[in-house]
């Protein structure tokens, strides 16, 4: 026997057909994350640039090349300088290089999850808000049967009153 509360949480058919379409078109391609992906990893800058006066920017090379940092000769305005200030660009380290790209990767999947999820939340929110409008025309379309259905019996009540 069906409780009251699991009646209320049954899904029509016709609703849950809807939902079902709904997420099956909203089902995460392989394909598109997959480049995606690529495309982050593409964009992904393996190099960064420092700027110091020379004294502090020796300083914090020696720790940095320490750590796995290396001068990068060949990339464009590997170094720059002026009388005050040293610009120098270095390649990152291959251990953080690879954690960059790991939370990368997880980045972009979760974004490319987020924004599935947002359209398919919008297309319920399209459903229900179609539904609504369905339930409120119905209703005024009741409201104005039980209207006309109240004339009549007043009508024939007045001329039961009347003859």
């Amino acid at each position: 026997m069906a409780t009251k509360k699991s009646t209320q949480n049954a899904i029509s058919p016709e609703l849950q057909s809807f939902i079902d379409e709904i997420a099956a078109r909203y089902q995460p391609d392989p394909e598109a994350q997959h480049r995606r992906i690529e495309n982050a990893e593409a964009r992904y800058n393996r190099y960064q640039q420092f700027s110091d006066i020379p004294a502090r920017l020796v300083d914090k090379f020696q720790s940095l090349i320490l750590e796995g940092w290396r001068f990068h000769p060949a990339g464009p305005a590997s170094v720059i300088a002026n009388s005050s200030m040293i610009s120098v660009t270095l390649q990152k380290p291959a251990s953080l290089i690879e954690q960059e790209l790991e939370a990368l990767r997880v980045k972009t999947s979760e974004a490319y999850h987020n924004e599935l999820i947002d359209a398919m939340e919008l297309a319920i929110d399209t459903l229900i808000a179609e539904a609504a409008e369905d339930a409120r025309r119905q209703a005024e379309e009741q409201a104005i049967a039980n209207q006309s259905a109240m004339r009549g019996q007043l009508r024939n009540l007045l001329k039961q009153g009347i003859v």
